[in-house]
């Protein structure tokens, strides 16, 4: 990762038609075989479950320049942005694409796992204790995975809208009520800044004060509640990214060097990580 922007006011790039939204859908999302496809044996009497192998189909590995963010419930809107940016030859990663089949997953564990135990009344309740344990465990492949993908693409954006920030300085912070997006952000603020090749190049005959300014910075401290992390984003609204859009004939990472030069998202991506390293020395 190198910057990152948060997106604000949204606006549609161009038209995108149903059967573009469809195409995207079906060439982004992940896969999930039958359960016993992952099992790989036994130990102790228990079954086990190649979790790496099932996080692979999930959420299938790429490399793309840009990760976006974003609810599900604006899951068109990302995909719609994504197709957009397609045509200056950008690649796009939108998260909900690959997490169709995760609750798939969610019900073959249940029906699996699920221990049948008799009530006192005589009934029958299930026991998801079993089946919550091995969810838990493919959650946390998931995050690595998404996590693997932020830092790999260049650019971060992070569409802001009140489904994903519903709570706005709430108690003195942003909120959002998805794990998800908490996690996206919050690893955003704490992943290593790397400089693009292209401009590491460019990069070699300033001074070594200079060079310091790329290196990672450090986030603010993490919290337990879903703290919305966007205060290292630089703001961006849509008429801006509009105008960017219209404005570029270039294509691939030269379009991205265009958002850059035509821009202070780097600089202002820059600023706000060393702001927060200084307020966490502060508070250290």
């Amino acid at each position: 990762m190198y910057v990152g922007f948060e997106l604000n006011d949204y606006e549609p790039l161009r038209k995108v038609s149903f059967l573009e939204t469809y195409d995207f859908k079906e060439q982004s999302k992940g896969t999930f075989d039958r359960l016993s496809e992952y099992m790989v044996g036994k130990f102790k009497g228990k079954d086990v479950i190649d979790a790496e192998q099932l996080a692979d189909h999930l959420f299938p590995a790429k490399k793309a320049h840009v990760f976006l963010s974003h609810s599900h419930q604006d899951a068109d809107q990302a995909i719609e942005l994504a197709i957009a940016l397609r045509d200056k030859g950008l690649e796009v990663f939108v998260d909900s694409c690959v997490w169709g089949y995760f609750h798939d997953l969610l019900d073959a564990l249940n029906g699996v796992y699920a221990d049948p135990q008799r009530s006192a009344e005589g009934g029958v309740v299930y026991d998801y204790r079993k089946a919550t344990d091995l969810t838990a465990g493919v959650h946390m492949m998931l995050v690595g995975a998404l996590q693997a993908m932020i830092d790999r693409s260049e650019l971060f954006v992070f569409l802001n809208t009140s489904n994903s920030i519903p709570l706005n300085n709430f108690a003195g912070v942003d909120r959002t009520f998805s794990p998800w997006i908490y996690s996206e952000l919050q690893f955003s603020a704490n992943a290593r800044s790397q400089l693009p090749m292209r401009k590491r190049l460019i990069m070699d005959s300033v001074s070594i004060e200079e060079r310091r300014q790329f290196k990672a910075i450090a986030s603010t401290e993490a919290l337990l509640s879903f703290k919305a992390f966007n205060k290292h984003l630089p703001k961006v609204n849509g008429g801006e990214l509009k105008t960017w859009f219209s404005g570029t004939g270039t294509l691939g990472l030269r379009a991205l060097d265009s958002m850059y030069n035509n821009s202070d998202i780097p600089e202002s991506f820059l600023r706000l990580r060393q702001a927060l390293e200084r307020r966490e020395q502060l508070g250290a």
